[in-house]
């Protein structure tokens, strides 16, 4: 299924992806633009959350971002 988001460099970002938010490592848990939506195993909370990312670092932090911006980076797809 397809978020409808991307990050800078044109990749979709997609439920699973393991990123880079500015100096955190995280996990992407939800990716949505409104319509079409992915979520991680466990985050069925957010169905149907507003268009964003919704991403969980490595200490269990959980925090919406909104759109992908240069801050939020692909470093590994999940």
């Amino acid at each position: 299924m397809a978020s409808g988001l991307y990050y800078i460099t044109g990749d979709e970002v997609h439920a699973g992806d393991r990123v880079q938010h500015g100096d955190n490592f995280a996990t992407v848990v939800f990716a949505g633009d409104g319509t079409d939506e992915e979520l991680a195993p466990g985050y069925e909370d957010y169905t149907g959350s507003d268009r964003g990312v919704v991403i969980c670092d490595d200490d269990g932090d959980v925090r919406s971002i909104g759109e992908p911006d240069d801050r939020l980076s692909l470093v590994d797809r999940g």
